[in-house]
């Protein structure tokens, strides 16, 4: 081996033996991480957006029980605080109300999945429903005596209350 190489090795294997001395990464780090980092990050995303689901589920939940309760008694309200609805921090709520509709919308700020409810007079009575799903939804729809989620959006169960039918 020529001189050159073998200084070249020593001064290369030097700088490996004082990075692990200091403990300094050698790799960048998403290629550092172990496939049990990864999953544990998948993990905890997956836990925190089922979180964030069960407290929207029940935000919308006493959203829509409390607007056609507040309807059947005159009309809908344009106050949270009077359905007994308290926004958590990590949310940010919208709510509109006109005279044969309200909508309520949460959007989580760490998250893209949003959050929207609607109450709306029929013909046939108050009819509600309570949607998650991607982007701006599109309109609610009535479908016989049924109001629909969105194309693309799913509606929302709360976990609280039993007894729910599709």
């Amino acid at each position: 081996m020529p001189r050159t190489s073998k200084v070249v090795l020593i001064l290369l294997l030097s700088l490996v033996g004082m990075a692990g001395l200091l403990r300094l990464p050698l790799l960048p780090p998403p290629v550092a991480r172990s496939s049990a980092d990864t999953t544990l990050s998948g993990l905890e995303a997956q836990e925190s957006l089922q979180e964030v689901r069960q407290e929207a589920a029940a935000l919308m939940s006493r959203f829509v029980g409390g607007e056609i309760t507040r309807h059947y008694w005159g009309g809908f309200t344009p106050f949270l605080d009077v359905l007994g609805i308290e926004i958590p921090p990590g949310l940010e709520a919208k709510l509109e109300v006109s005279t044969d509709n309200a909508v309520f919308s949460l959007r989580p700020r760490r998250a893209r999945e949003h959050y929207q409810a609607e109450v709306r007079i029929t013909s046939n009575g108050t009819r509600g429903v309570a949607c998650r799903g991607e982007g701006a939804p599109k309109s609610f729809r009535l479908e016989g005596e049924r109001l629909i989620c969105p194309l693309g959006w799913v509606a929302m169960i709360d976990p609280s209350v039993d007894g729910y039918r599709k």
